[in-house]
């Protein structure tokens, strides 16, 4: 079996798109930003949800479990090589803050609407339709105080060096990616080819991926630390507590949104040892 790539969005950029390439056939897989195409596939935003993943490898993997479980909608026509929760997201500011309190008013790009419902209940102003490439940009030019960012990321996004406050213990979703093969494809496919991707799919490709997130973001833990300019906030208890109260207000309107969605949360949290 042969597989050709093109890396970088050199068949057709553009995360929105990604999910057609492979419906339409244009690609046989993709690298799938699940938020970018909201409903086709549900299910898995309960990861989005504060306080659930812990890493970029228990989120995946929870989600491959909803998968497999039959939870996820949207499927029929996909199959899942693997996936990646990149997060978990927290906060990370350019002025210093300590507390909750710290966070009221300032001005937080965030990336979709359970984000920034998160940010409204902290009492932050979420800052939408900001593209990651020019976050930098935004936080240079004022217009924003910091984002809500999955560490691994801060460097790739160009804000490691703008963004010094950091906050630890209050992780607040994860961003779903789906590395989708078609399964109209995968269907005309030999024997021997279909079981080379069998062995392959689901546990050990998500195990490799979250793996390789997970190194990426203690890497840039590490450099953070190293560097005299970066701070790390641990909120309070009592910040925990409070933070635990409005938030689950956000879960709550998530799993009023669809009958199946209090099962989902359940078998998530399951998934996740929680």
């Amino acid at each position: 079996m042969k597989i050709e790539l093109y890396p970088g969005g050199s068949l057709v950029s553009g995360g929105e798109v990604q999910m057609k390439l492979v419906l339409d056939g244009v690609a046989d897989i993709a690298e799938i930003p699940l938020p970018y195409t909201p409903g086709r596939v549900s299910g898995l935003d309960v990861f989005e949800l504060p306080n659930m993943a812990q890493s970029n490898s228990d989120g995946a993997l929870a989600s491959i479990a909803l998968i497999d479980q039959g939870l996820i909608g949207g499927m029929g026509d996909l199959i899942a090589l693997g996936m990646l929760q990149s997060g978990p997201y927290y906060i990370h500011t350019k002025d210093e803050i300590g507390s909750l309190d710290d966070l009221r008013g300032k001005k937080l790009r965030v990336s979709g609407q359970t984000q920034a419902q998160i940010v409204s209940r902290l009492g932050a102003v979420p800052v939408s339709n900001i593209p990651a490439t020019a976050m930098a940009e935004n936080v240079s030019r004022g217009l924003i105080d910091g984002a809500l960012v999955d560490t691994g990321n801060l460097y790739n996004f160009g804000v490691g060096d703008l963004l010094t406050y950091h906050v630890t213990n209050l992780p607040l979703g994860s961003f779903a990616v789906l590395f989708g093969l078609s399964k109209a494809k995968y269907d005309t496919l030999p024997p021997e080819s279909q079981d080379a991707i069998d062995s392959v799919k689901g546990d050990w490709y998500t195990t490799v991926l979250g793996g390789n997130m997970d190194k990426q973001t203690q890497d840039v833990v590490a450099r953070l630390e190293a560097s005299e300019v970066h701070h790390f906030v641990t909120l309070s208890d009592d910040d925990l507590a409070r933070a635990d109260r409005v938030l689950s207000q956000v879960t709550e309107k998530w799993v009023a949104k669809a009958p199946e969605n209090a099962a989902i949360l359940e078998a998530a949290r399951t998934a996740l040892g929680q």
